[in-house]
């Protein structure tokens, strides 16, 4: 069993062209000397022009010193000259509890952005757990009880763009969010993070429906504020409550409250037989 440290993408691997190799890793550090991304696997094949192909990949990235992501796959392909990964793969990324899957991914280490292909699905944890980072193996990066953790927020898409130097995600094709009493569904969604990674606000767009117990709502445009749990529809929004309707140009309701705010042009029906459980509007 061979054990290699890769040589810097400065160098030339015309010495190791061809070879097979086995538990490897390979540190990459910034200017400082400090290191900022490792890459390891259990075997890999040295191809030209910079390539690996490497199984049972996994990527650790490094802030400050301490491990913040990772990424694990079974079978990936590593540019290091470009700094970049592919793989058509099932993957795991981790990142403090942030956790995604998904099917075939691309990875650009220069503008800091993950691209899950097909099948995304991210788990954002609410309750403090352990870290997984020490504990967890390669081929299984996200532990299988946090979907069923009822206190964490699961959202599902066909592709997921991550991007780490702007803190943003954007998911595109049947994204449906799940929450413990909020479910969106829309064709269109981007999450920001505030800086300790928790979300500070979520963007839907193109059909967008919220359903809150027995509320439902529907929208071309929500915003959702999850630090004042601020909901905002636009374009032709509407909220159906039991059998009482309204519409308006804009509508802004909060997740723990009845208060509905409309504007301009509100129209509200609200049927006899619910008097006594209709909307407080302003």
């Amino acid at each position: 069993m061979l054990s290699v440290s890769l040589i810097p993408p400065s160098h030339g691997t015309d010495d190791l062209l061809g070879q097979s190799i086995k538990k490897f890793r390979y540190p990459n550090y910034d200017n400082q000397g400090q290191l900022k991304m490792e890459v390891a696997g259990n075997h890999a094949q040295v191809l030209p022009q910079g390539l690996i192909k490497i199984a049972d990949l996994n990527m650790t990235f490094y802030e400050k010193g301490k491990k913040a992501m990772t990424i694990a796959t079974p079978v990936c392909l590593y540019d290091r000259l470009k700094q970049t990964a592919t793989s058509k793969s099932r993957v795991f990324v981790t990142r403090s509890e942030i956790k995604i899957s998904g099917i075939g991914f691309d990875w650009n280490e220069n503008d800091g952005v993950i691209r899950i292909n097909d099948n995304s699905r991210v788990v954002m944890q609410k309750t403090e757990q352990k870290s997984n980072f020490e504990t967890e193996s390669t081929t299984s990066s996200v532990p299988s009880n946090l979907d069923f953790d009822t206190n964490n927020t699961v959202i599902t898409s066909t592709t997921l763009t991550y991007d780490q130097k702007k803190s943003m995600a954007i998911f595109k094709g049947n994204v449906v969010v799940t929450d413990p009493d909020l479910k969106i569904s829309s064709d269109r969604l981007t999450v920001s993070f505030l800086d300790d990674k928790k979300v500070k606000y979520i963007n839907a767009e193109g059909n967008v429906h919220i359903t809150r117990g027995i509320i439902y709502a529907s929208a071309k445009m929500a915003s959702y504020d999850l630090q004042e749990g601020k909901i905002t529809l636009w374009g032709k929004p509407g909220i159906i409550r039991l059998k009482d309707q309204l519409t308006a140009e804009s509508i802004v309701f909060w997740r723990n409250s009845d208060r509905i705010i409309c504007e301009p042009e509100a129209h509200l029906i609200i049927y006899s037989d619910n008097m006594n459980d209709s909307f407080t509007g302003y």
